[in-house]
């Protein structure tokens, strides 16, 4: 997978304590697990911006499907891995959605579309659209290597960036996990459609 990815941190708002800062920090890169790409989230007054990640969210149909259609059995997805998925990432502000759809495709495809929602400390919201191609042909049941997410559409656009590659697995529980590649943080998925 290559490891591409694009990070525009918010500007800082006011000063805090080096504590509140690296709690920040850790709530950030928590909350950036399994992400497809990053969710920048302004916090207006009440402290500095923290990054909030999609995770693996995409209910829409973003970037090019694959070249087999979902079910058909054509392309390197593994059937299991198809379909629908979703999570839930708790935050100061509030909880945030995540939908996967993970399509059928070879690589190269984009097989993967990702939407994050979730709240602003301003009291508006933000809602991301993701894509990521498959990164190579996985062997068997998985693991499936996922290339870096690019921006389909988001609202504000300010608060949506690329992605770095992640690896999807099937866990025995029925459940899909998306990890970050070269950080080990994850987000955990439960089918929905």
């Amino acid at each position: 997978a290559t490891a591409m990815s694009a990070t525009v941190a918010p500007p800082a708002r006011e000063r805090r304590s080096a504590g509140a800062t690296v709690a920040l920090i850790a709530v950030a890169v928590v909350v950036a697990t399994g992400a497809g790409g990053s969710v920048y989230a302004f916090m207006k007054g009440d402290g500095p911006g923290t990054t909030v990640s999609p995770g693996p969210s995409g209910s829409a149909d973003a970037g090019s499907g694959g070249k087999g259609q979902q079910g058909s059995g054509e392309g390197a997805v593994p059937e299991g891995f198809l379909g629908t998925w979703s999570g839930s990432i708790p935050g100061q502000q509030g909880t945030s959605t995540r939908t996967l759809t993970i399509r059928q495709g070879d690589v190269g495809d984009q097989v993967l579309a990702l939407t994050a929602e979730g709240p602003l400390a301003s009291g508006s919201s933000y809602h991301c659209e993701f894509s990521a191609p498959l990164a190579d042909s996985p062997a068997g049941d998985g693991p499936v290597r996922i290339g870096p997410s690019t921006v389909s559409s988001g609202s504000p656009a300010s608060s949506c960036s690329p992605g770095k590659p992640t690896e999807l697995t099937l866990l025995p529980d029925g459940t899909l996990r998306r990890t970050t590649t070269g950080t080990g943080e994850s987000l955990i998925y439960t089918k929905s459609g």
